[in-house]
């Protein structure tokens, strides 16, 4: 039975037990109600089913195979080349000697300008060389030699006068092709190539001292140098004194130079001058 029911008639059985109004006389009613209460027990039975998820069982992965790689032919190694014979080394070209330059010859000259205002030497020194004469821009003149950084020439001045001496390199201009022709005087050419210096010894004579150099293209042998002192007696000048003496090489070769030392006596500026010569001999 359901709940509502039995509700319902719990309801009733109270109603019917209440007390009644006192105006009416009690009427004894015995009243037997049997109600039998049928209670239905429902059994729930509670099925518990635990499902337990059984995973597929994994299907073998089939591994993919990889087909393998195609190994490619091994390249045919190409044949040797066959090594050619050595070529024969040709013998090396005998270097020709070098022409020799020839000397100008005799007579003969390159020509060359004067490049300014300069004393044309009679030596390549000058400090001690000695103004043959003096020449003017653009003055042609005729090479004869070289010497060292020097160079012979000849000419005329504007007078007529024919001369003969040595300029140094920068005076003068001469064309290259000319200048390679130019060689040493052919003769020995033994000269001053430094300031002669003067000195009074202990003695009271005078040292003299400088050096020579051959700038010929022979030895020179037998090379002294003489000193020449002028003084005046009555008004006239004289040789007051003269001395030589050998250098230290005595025989010099081409471009070989040597000391020299001349002694003589001793004299005042005011009364006497002096001068220079290079003797030697060739053989």
């Amino acid at each position: 039975m359901s709940r509502s029911l039995l509700a319902l008639a719990l309801f009733l059985t109270l109603t019917g037990c209440s007390a009644q109004p006192a105006a009416q006389a009690p009427v004894e009613v015995t009243r037997v109600v049997k109600q039998e209460v049928t209670r239905e027990v429902v059994a729930i039975h509670t099925q518990v089913v635990i499902v337990t998820a059984t995973p597929e069982p994994a299907s073998p992965t089939v591994a993919a195979t990889l087909e393998p790689t195609a190994t490619e032919a091994p390249t045919a190694e190409p044949e040797p080349t066959a090594t050619p014979e050595p070529t024969a080394v040709p013998e090396p070209t005998a270097v020709p000697e070098p022409t020799a330059i020839p000397l100008l010859p005799e007579g003969e000259t390159v020509p060359g300008r004067i490049m300014r205002t300069i004393r044309v030497l009679n030596i390549p020194n000058e400090a001690e060389g000695k103004e043959v004469i003096s020449a003017d821009p653009g003055t042609t003149v005729d090479v004869l030699y070289r010497g060292g950084q020097w160079y012979q020439v000849q000419g005329e001045s504007t007078g007529g006068t024919s001369f003969t001496g040595w300029v140094y390199k920068d005076w003068i201009k001469i064309a290259p092709e000319d200048e390679v022709r130019l060689q040493p005087n052919p003769n020995p050419l033994p000269v001053i190539v430094s300031k002669i210096t003067q000195k009074l010894g202990n003695d009271g004579k005078k040292y003299w001292s400088g050096t020579v150099m051959n700038i010929g293209m022979q030895t020179a042998y037998d090379v002294q140098v003489e000193i020449t002192l002028n003084g005046f007696v009555a008004g006239s000048e004289t040789i007051f004194d003269r001395q030589s003496a050998p250098v230290a090489t005595r025989n010099l070769k081409p471009g070989q130079s040597a000391k020299f030392v001349v002694i003589t006596a001793f004299a005042y500026r005011s009364e006497a001058t002096y001068s220079y010569s290079v003797h030697w001999t060739a053989q």
